[in-house]
């Protein structure tokens, strides 16, 4: 052993000496070759594009783009990998419009069929309207034959389509415009997985060579601002309804509005294929027609949980939007003929639209020059409605609640955003409902008592300087409610007219919004004895969640979306003060039929709901719930002392459940398993009533947020 150690050492100092002995010139060596930096796809976890520059010469379309990891590290077998199902790659121009007022440029793609219909997939009543169509498309055959590779990670894809020489197609002007702003789009997908899919796109100047501003292109709509408010995104898992379209391949606006030009429509039915019109009909729940793979697509039951008439919903503004976000605000003949007309043809949209309004409207209401407000009489309904909501503010003042002898005495705040006073709501003109709600048992859903209280009827007994004291004869029991943490909350409805965007005194205004706006007060926590730091109810879901799909306060111009006539739209604490386990009517039915809240809305949304059933159609995956729960809202925290919901079997049994077996079986239905594990866990779960300790259920120590088999792990969720 001592001997191999030995001539192990030799080698090296040998080499040494033989190197010493070559001597230094004091010259630096010639550089090598730069060794490859990169990775295969089969190492790569995650992918990314990014076009870099786009030339065309002769008609001649180059894109060049880097193609990495999320960490920038190069990709290097793209253009060999055998899991390349989808590499697709489209152009357009940007085209300007002409007409009265300005009119928002459209894309007109360079690529564009002459498709027949399928006589077998024509719907019936739709055969006069069925005949051949323009569907403009992208280049999708060639994929990894038109790559190469010039640098390691860096690609370039050479289009097989000329530009020179694309196919003519009558009414269309596919004439080569380099002054023009361009987009090329691009999809490409791996190996079949949506979780290893790309969109993105790139818009330029062909005449400069040079990347087009924001300020130059049409965007319009941001996907994660816009759709996805609503819409899912978990395109990992097939079976979330997520946003994702043609096989799986189509994600991204930008993409989309290549091919949902204004000249492309649905052979089969005539239906225009404009990506205003169809997105517009759809939400409406009236749009048909046959769409990818020659299905039949009916959008009939489509159940959409806003205002339609508030173009805002889906076109946000602002802060990170696209600078043409307010693009919508100006008419074109399809998008506003989707709501507004039932033709599909533009200038039969235009002769109704003018018949209908030109005798009372100016004509900029509709044709306004750039930047004007033309089609923005559509959100001043909305914008009305949240000035007074973030104006007028009502609150309990905390520590003037008593009860005393059966009367219940309190003071009220009225007041603007300002400080300035308001009248006490039986002198205020402006409002149409004003009602205080009580709920007693912050620590138990209130289940030890509630009230409400009618304030546009009820005068104050005195009050100065925006602050009313009342006194009022009331039922609720003092020896359950005195000492009880408890919260109150006021909703008001308030008149707003449309032209002034202020509130006013009912029927006068000059141009008054058909429904008044819903102002939702803060919750103020207090107890009886006015003692302090009284904790308030446990937090497990935000108004603004809820906003995400349903608009600011669930109002629609013309009629009520809401139960409660609209009223209700504080879902952080009021609606529970009614929507508790202790309603008793809703004890005489099946667990998933019960109003208590955390019951109500799983069961709404995942339509598990027998009796109470609604139609609704959750865009969602109904899984993920962290699209209405924040991270955090889900520890089960603070269920300790909230009792069993009462309900009853299929049998018409009294049972009960306990308070997180009530709300998984709201989603999950009552399923043996599930009722058997909950039992063993110290739940209850079908069982008679009586048999649930509070405390006894033990479910968030598995199954809490964070825990090893939490909520957040077996379900499928994404907080934001």
């Amino acid at each position: 052993m001592i001997e191999l150690k030995y001539k192990a050492l030799v080698l090296p100092l040998l080499t040494c000496s033989l190197l010493w002995g070559c001597g230094n010139d004091g010259k630096d060596g010639e550089p090598g070759t730069p060794a490859t930096v990169g990775m295969s796809l089969n190492q790569a976890s995650s992918i990314k594009a990014k076009i870099t520059q786009v030339s065309i010469d002769a008609g001649t379309v180059m894109v060049d783009f880097d193609f990495t990891n999320a960490n920038g590290v190069a990709i290097t077998d793209l253009d060999t990998y055998p899991g390349v199902d989808t590499l697709g790659m489209g152009i357009a121009k940007l085209v300007p419009q002409e007409g009265e007022g300005y009119k928002t440029p459209q894309w007109v793609n360079y690529m564009n069929n002459l498709v027949a219909p399928n006589s077998a997939a024509i719907p019936s009543g739709y055969q006069d309207k069925a005949g051949p169509k323009v569907q403009p498309t992208i280049e999708t055959s060639c994929r990894q034959e038109c790559l190469t590779q010039p640098e390691p990670g860096h690609y370039r894809y050479t289009f097989r389509q000329n530009l020179a020489s694309v196919t003519a197609i009558e009414g269309l002007d596919l004439s080569y415009a380099p002054s023009l702003v361009h987009r090329v789009s691009m999809e490409l997908r791996l190996d079949s997985d949506r979780a290893r899919l790309i969109n993105t796109h790139y818009d330029f100047v062909p005449a400069t060579g040079l990347e087009a501003s924001e300020e130059m292109t049409r965007i319009v709509e941001n996907t994660q601002d816009s759709c996805l408010r609503c819409h899912g995104d978990n395109y990992a898992l097939s079976s979330a309804p997520s946003l994702i379209l043609h096989g799986g391949r189509r994600i991204d606006t930008a993409n989309c509005q290549m091919c949902h030009t204004s000249y492309a429509a649905d052979p089969e039915t005539g239906a225009p294929l404009d990506l205003g019109y169809m997105v517009h009909k759809i939400h409406k729940a009236d749009y048909l027609m046959v769409g990818y793979g020659g299905r039949l697509q009916d959008f009939s039951e489509v159940t959409f949980p806003a205002d339609l008439y508030d173009c805002r919903v889906c076109h946000q503004e602002g802060e990170g939007r696209p600078v043409d976000a307010a693009n919508f605000r100006h008419h074109r003949a399809l998008a506003c003929g989707s709501c507004h007309s039932d033709s599909t043809d533009p200038v039969t949209i235009k002769e109704e639209m003018h018949a209908s309004y030109q005798a009372e409207h100016e004509c900029v209401v509709c044709h306004s020059e750039k930047d004007d407000e033309g089609a923005g009489h559509h959100v001043t309904d909305a914008i009305a409605k949240e000035n007074v909501r973030l104006d007028y503010k009502a609150a309990l003042v905390a520590n003037s609640a008593r009860l005393e002898g059966g009367r219940l005495s309190f003071s009220v705040s009225f007041m603007d955003s300002k400080g300035v006073a308001q009248p006490s709501p039986n002198a205020d003109t402006r409002l149409k409902y004003s009602t205080l709600y009580l709920g007693f048992g912050n620590d138990v859903d209130f289940t030890k008592g509630r009230a409400s209280i009618n304030l546009l009827t009820l005068a104050p007994v005195a009050g100065a300087d925006g602050i009313y004291s009342y006194d009022v004869a009331s039922s609720l029991d003092s020896t359950k409610v005195s000492a009880a943490s408890a919260s109150a909350f006021i909703t008001t409805q308030m008149c707003v007219d449309r032209d002034t965007l202020t509130g006013v005194a009912c029927g006068t205004g000059t141009d008054e919004a058909f429904n008044p706006s819903v102002i939702p007060g803060k919750a103020v926590v207090f107890n009886l004895s006015g003692d302090t730091g009284v904790s308030p109810r446990r937090s497990v879901v935000s108004n603004e969640s809820c906003a995400q799909c349903h608009d600011n306060q669930y109002l629609a111009k013309f009629s009520s979306k809401m139960h409660h006539s609209g009223r209700r739209s504080n879902f952080e604490g009021e609606c529970q003060t009614c929507h508790n386990p202790a309603w008793a009517s809703s004890a005489n039915g099946l667990i998933q039929d019960h109003i208590d809240f955390k019951v109500l809305i799983h069961a709404r949304h995942g339509q598990t709901a027998v009796v109470r059933a609604e139609e609704i159609t959750f865009p969602e995956y109904i899984g993920n719930c962290g699209s209405c729960h924040k991270a955090g809202q889900l520890t089960l925290a603070g269920l300790n002392k909230v009792p069993a919901t009462p309900a009853v079997d299929e049998l018409g049994n009294e049972v009960e459940y306990s308070p997180t077996a009530s709300a998984c079986v709201s989603c999950h239905g009552p399923k043996e398993s599930l009722l058997s594990h909950i039992r063993t866990n110290g739940g209850a779960a079908n069982d008679p009533r009586g048999t649930y300790q509070a405390g006894a259920e033990t479910c968030a120590v598995c199954h809490g947020e964070g825990q090893a088999f939490g909520v957040d792990k077996v379900h499928p969720i994404r907080f934001d």
